[in-house]
């Protein structure tokens, strides 16, 4: 792969410059520099009591295996970022299995634990997900989504311009079409990544205004917070020093909010979302009422609404005054991955005919695409009959945050290496 060729194309000449320069700044011939962002940017996370993850290349890493350990040890959580920093999706089928399993072992005999999996320059294909579910990895972070963030009317034509490099480059799905939450693949979860990131603005956009750049994370997290929905913040460390204002101003903000913002690593978010998709719950009527038998994961709180308002507590056996059952009901035929988009929000969905048995049946739900799930939120939502369902996220937190941060290189070097596939 001609790896300068690649960037050349995808970023243009006079970006390509500046980024040679940038990169004999914030690199030096040893980890050392970089060792200190890394520290000031975990100081910073300790202050707001953060673990971050961070997906690293595995080549650089076994060059300096224990600075790994050195940031496992003050609370980073790991990830697989392949095993050179190169497009996976140039790579055919075979070459994407035997780059993956390089990684793998690098990380084995570096003795690295590791659940997930990102893709250098977040670029992958179905190939690319096949690989990481024959590797029984926990999780994949590399769906990007772009949020209503930026104001375009204010923008220079250079701005524009770099804006659209980004998102030609990353082709992220527009979070007006998209529920930002984990998502089941074949064998694993998908963990969406949050744009505009540090790279676009800065690098791309040469927006150098860190009071902007804060604002624009935080209107970020003010969207996923009202959706009750994920912002993974992608913050590469070698930027820390830029950002390190706006990264204070956004972890703040998020501790501030209530109901509370659950900040996790992506590992504890892929065990979240793989556990609660077993939480279950029984309905028994005893008359006007039913007794509600849940079953759900440890964290979890179960929600009640009744008589316009909501009640929340921790999952046990329970009466609800209620003519009907106070679930969502569903024709059969529905579609299963309609049926899953539903639970992940929470709702508790059984198969029935009878639209007078349930607080809200919502027919035959054939698609389980963003429009389609929403609009069958909006008339859960109008119903007046009491409801049981089950929170989004851990202890009746109302959104989630995950800070992260790929590893590309430890030194100048690791660059140079790049450019020859290494």
């Amino acid at each position: 792969m001609n790896v300068l060729k690649f960037v050349f194309g995808h970023r243009g000449a006079g970006n390509l410059v500046r980024r040679s320069v940038q990169i004999a700044t914030r690199f030096g011939p040893n980890p050392e520099r970089m060792g200190g962002r890394f520290e000031r940017f975990m100081d910073i996370l300790d202050q707001y009591a953060i673990r971050p993850t961070f997906p690293i290349t595995a080549l650089p890493m076994s060059r300096n295996p224990s600075f790994a350990h050195r940031l496992i040890d003050r609370g980073a959580e790991l990830a697989v970022h392949a095993w050179s920093h190169i497009d996976l999706a140039a790579l055919d089928l075979e070459a994407q299995r035997t780059h993956m399993g390089r990684a793998v072992e690098l990380f084995r005999s570096c003795s690295v634990p590791f659940t997930g999996f990102r893709a250098p320059y977040l670029h992958w294909n179905q190939d690319t997900m096949r690989v990481v579910g024959e590797f029984q990895f926990r999780y994949s972070s590399n769906q990007t989504v772009w949020w209503d963030a930026l104001d375009t009317s204010s923008m220079t034509p250079q701005q524009k311009e770099g804006m659209e490099r980004g998102l030609a480059f990353y082709r992220p799905v527009a979070v007006r079409e998209f529920r930002v939450l984990p998502f089941r693949r074949e064998g694993f979860i998908e963990i969406p990544v949050s744009l505009p990131d540090d790279e676009i603005p800065l690098d791309r956009m040469y927006i150098h205004d860190a009071r902007y750049l804060g604002d624009m994370w935080r209107r970020i997290l003010d969207q996923s917070y009202a959706r009750g929905e994920l912002f993974t913040l992608q913050l590469h460390p070698e930027r820390i020093d830029f950002f390190a204002d706006a990264l204070r101003g956004l972890l703040a903000e998020a501790r501030s909010k209530n109901p509370k913002v659950w900040i996790a690593t992506l590992d504890e978010i892929a065990q979240w979302w793989d556990a609660k998709a077993r939480n279950r719950a029984q309905f028994v009527r005893e008359g006007d009422r039913f007794r509600v038998e849940p079953s759900a994961c440890a964290g979890t709180k179960m929600i009640v609404r009744a008589n316009g308002s909501e009640r929340l507590f921790s999952p046990a056996v329970f009466v609800v005054e209620a003519s009907a059952r106070p679930c969502v009901g569903v024709a059969p035929g529905s579609s299963r991955e309609a049926l899953a988009a539903l639970a992940d929000l929470g709702y508790i969905v059984e198969v029935g005919e009878r639209a007078d048995g349930y607080a809200v049946h919502l027919g035959r739900v054939e698609r389980d695409h963003y429009a389609a799930i929403d609009a069958c939120r909006r008339v859960i939502d109008e119903s007046n009959k009491p409801l049981v369902r089950f929170g989004v996220w851990p202890e009746g937190c109302k959104s989630a945050l995950s800070v992260t941060g790929d590893i590309d290189a430890l030194t100048i070097w690791d660059f140079m290496h790049r450019f020859h596939g290494q």
